[in-house]
């Protein structure tokens, strides 16, 4: 099995999770975001991440790489057993990765430490503060709605759960804190995900990246 994209993608992050919570071995290569090289364009046309290779099977993008290794390999479940829990799981998923990434990872996260990575020049603060003023609120209020007073969505971790946290996750290797006032179930959950060993094991593997984008963002703050 190969896994292709940068490990500090939500995105790729739920599959390494999903990975890890099935307890399934795989090489990952590093392949950054808008990568359309002739090679990396074969196994995923639309040169997103991430893609995913088992044998002669090549899948991308994170939703449709969880259901075929949930089909594949069965023997772990990262989904409740219930069916119409399970159809519940993908609506939060789908809700998770549409709603959030925008405004916790493509906003605070790209703007405060990728952007002066890439760049070399400040990310725009403006755009940070209106996610945070604006767009975070009613989707943090959703999500909130549809989390249980304590511990996992569907008691034990699954895919829903790193679904949710994920680009939360990005939001917080900024300055990014969960108002636990307003949110405090996602504030829990988050705090319990990020503390599950499938996770702490994933984020541990992301540590050398993040510091060098700290690192980067610092000295342009230097100058």
């Amino acid at each position: 099995m190969k896994l292709y994209g940068t490990p500090i993608s939500p995105f790729v992050r739920k599959v390494r999770v999903a990975l890890a919570l099935k307890g399934l071995k795989y090489e990952s290569e590093g392949i950054f975001p808008g990568t359309r090289t002739p090679e990396y364009l074969v196994i995923s046309p639309l040169g997103k991440i991430p893609a995913f290779e088992d044998g002669d099977v090549v899948i991308c993008d994170s939703n449709v790489i969880v259901e075929y290794l949930e089909e594949q390999y069965p023997e772990i479940s990262i989904r409740p057993s219930n069916v119409a829990a399970r159809a519940r799981s993908r609506w939060l998923e789908e809700y998770a990765g549409s709603m959030l990434f925008t405004p916790l990872a493509a906003n605070i996260f790209m703007e405060r430490l990728t952007r002066p990575f890439q760049s070399n020049i400040p990310g725009d603060e403006s755009v940070v503060e209106d996610s945070i003023k604006n767009l975070v609120p009613p989707v943090f209020d959703y999500i909130e709605s549809q989390l249980p007073a304590k511990g996992f969505i569907f008691g034990e971790m699954g895919v829903a759960d790193i679904a949710v946290a994920t680009a939360i996750i990005n939001a917080t290797y900024t300055d990014f804190e969960v108002d636990a006032g307003c949110w405090p179930k996602v504030s829990a959950h988050l705090s319990l995900v990020k503390k599950h060993p499938a996770v702490v094991e994933v984020m541990r593997a992301e540590a050398p990246l993040i510091a060098a984008l700290n690192n980067a963002r610092d000295e342009l703050q230097a100058v």
